[in-house]
């Protein structure tokens, strides 16, 4: 957030249930938010950056890994969306279905392609894998591993983290196109990078980067 509001030129600072601002990224307006930790907080922070004139959010930070072959490092790019949290199953439903809903959401395909290109065309040159893959949410910090096994049996799940879905599910109810891309920073069961605050500062400069790149996609659309 402080490395994108430092690039911002005609910085705006908005009220909304989150820190939110408006101003210009190279020239492109733009909405930042951030958002805050668990499924409330970033279906907060989607519904108060539409109110401010956002029309798609990116969505960045950190999960945990769950799918064989990912490394700390490595970046998914959600292409499926649940709610491990949501259990209906009394009434019939599988698990992940939160009532009323969809059984899982799905990023603007649009959207999702420009994000993804962007996104290896920044992170493939430094050795980081880009990938695509569900990613579930619930309110729960994952550090067990058979938690870990049982979200990759249950929903062939990518990565796991707090927010992803529920963004999803706000910004499907609020008609704006989405993308979220999580940078692995543990495996989820305990492994972690050793210096996190390290990790957590090289993350926030790749996404700034991402933010970026693309405004320079807009601008040539």
């Amino acid at each position: 957030m402080r490395l994108i509001r430092a690039d911002l030129g005609e910085v705006e600072e908005l009220e909304g249930p989150c820190e939110l601002l408006r101003g210009r990224l190279d020239g492109t307006p733009v909405v930042l938010a951030k958002c805050g930790i668990g499924k409330v907080n970033a279906a907060l922070a989607a519904s108060a950056m539409v109110q401010a004139g956002a029309t798609c959010i990116v969505f960045t930070g950190v999960a945990g890994a769950v799918a064989p072959g990912l490394k700390i490092g490595d970046v998914v790019v959600g292409n499926k969306f649940q709610q491990h949290d949501a259990d209906d199953t009394a009434f019939g439903n599988p698990i992940g279905t939160v009532p009323g809903e969809p059984p899982f959401w799905e990023p603007d395909p649009r959207l999702f392609d420009v994000v993804f290109g962007a996104l290896r065309a920044l992170e493939e040159p430094r050795g980081h894998h880009v990938v695509a893959g569900p990613i579930v949410s619930g309110d729960q910090f994952i550090a067990q591993a058979e938690k870990v096994a049982w979200l990759r049996t249950t929903f062939e799940a990518s990565a796991v983290e707090m927010e992803g879905a529920a963004l999803a599910q706000a910004a499907n109810r609020l008609g704006v196109p989405f993308a979220v891309v999580r940078i692995l920073s543990d495996s989820a069961d305990g492994d972690a990078v050793a210096d996190f605050p390290a990790f957590l500062n090289d993350a926030a400069h790749r996404g700034r980067d991402l933010a970026h790149a693309l405004v320079k996609q807009v601008r040539r659309a």
